[in-house]
């Protein structure tokens, strides 16, 4: 598969869009809420939204409930609730991640302390909350309630996920293959990064005549998400180890600064002779203020050396091979439209982007 043969410009124009729609949508929810006298929260809040992102996990879903017939209003609560959850949970991350940049700027806890940063973290999931329950009036119970539940779900998947790789990364865990990140990128990733965003789109469109088959419908959603959402997130792991920094808009090798078990370390540490895995281990298992910059340059050329990349490379595009095979059958429900289209191409995205 050839990555770079996708829509660029279908891409870049609904990227676009939805990332306007949404900035639009959160400005008149925080203004309307800055009445109560508390803008520097505010303030806080809308930091990391308006740092200039990708704007995926809104596009899918104004891209899911479009595809349905569904219109713009239907699905913009719900694309703007998972955008903070998004950010909310970047706020957090990066705390626990300890780490010094996002989207080509200083971490909100670097700018402002812990405290304010988790408080900040926090409220934005709240206000999560607030957009779903406005559903309510906007989409009926039936689908309001659909869609609370459904994100409840992305919700408790993502934070089993993020558990499941800090305790990797607290008990030294190295004894771990490719089934075990499968496992918990499925929970951390796939989820709200995939799977919620095509499922909370499919819902938040679906007229009156689908009730009897849509229970049918979100599970072949759900394959579709876990495929693209794999592929999602290796692509992103072996961007943070081989992009270019401007353009990624983080630090290069943050990952291995962090110790994060991604499918290539763990080939690395497969596949390394006994000197290499153990001099390995020793600089993942110190905390990140002790790692060397040298260590860490010398574990990512050795990974390149390893071939530890390039299979990271063949599992991404696999995953995404799969996933645009499926498509054609498990999105049968869906007309084809400019919007299905959309979400055909943006499996061939997920790929070729460079950040």
């Amino acid at each position: 598969m050839n990555g770079s043969d996708y829509d660029r410009s279908l891409i870049e124009e609904a990227l676009k869009t939805a990332r306007n729609r949404t900035e639009a949508s959160m400005t008149r929810f925080f203004n309307a809420r800055r009445e109560t006298g508390m803008d520097v929260l505010y303030d806080q809040i809308s930091d990391y939204p308006f740092r200039v992102g990708k704007g995926l996990r809104p596009a899918l879903v104004y891209a899911a409930c479009q595809g349905m017939g569904g219109t713009e209003t239907q699905a913009e609560n719900t694309a703007t609730a998972i955008e903070l959850f998004h950010n909310g949970a970047l706020v957090h991350d990066d705390i626990e991640d300890n780490s010094d940049f996002r989207r080509g700027d200083e971490t909100l806890f670097r700018r402002h302390g812990v405290p304010i940063a988790i408080n900040t973290g926090d409220a934005t999931f709240v206000f999560c909350l607030s957009l779903l329950l406005d559903n309510v009036e906007r989409l009926g119970v039936r689908k309001a309630m659909r869609i609370l539940k459904d994100f409840e779900r992305l919700s408790r998947e993502s934070v089993e996920g993020q558990a499941i790789e800090l305790d990797w990364i607290h008990n030294a865990r190295f004894d771990l293959d490719t089934d075990d990140y499968l496992r918990m990128a499925y929970k951390k990733t796939c989820w709200y990064t995939m799977i919620a965003p095509l499922r909370l789109g499919v819902v938040a469109g679906s007229g009156p005549s689908m009730v009897a088959q849509l229970e049918e419908a979100l599970i072949d959603v759900m394959e579709l998400g876990y495929l693209a959402g794999i592929g999602f997130q290796v692509q992103d792991d072996l961007l943070n180890l081989t992009a270019d920094e401007v353009l990624y808009g983080k630090e290069i090798s943050g990952d291995l600064f962090e110790g994060k078990r991604t499918v290539m370390l763990l080939h690395f540490l497969r596949t390394a002779p006994k000197r290499q895995r153990a001099r390995a281990i020793k600089l993942l298992t110190l905390p990140r203020a002790e790692k060397e910059p040298d260590e860490v340059r010398w574990l990512l050329q050795a990974m390149h050396e390893a071939g530890s990349i390039d299979h990271g490379r063949t599992i991404a595009q696999s995953f995404i091979s799969r996933a645009l095979a499926f498509e054609a059958e498990g999105l049968s429900f869906m007309p084809e439209t400019r919007h299905r289209r959309f979400l055909r191409e943006v499996l061939k995205y997920v790929i070729a982007r460079l950040k």
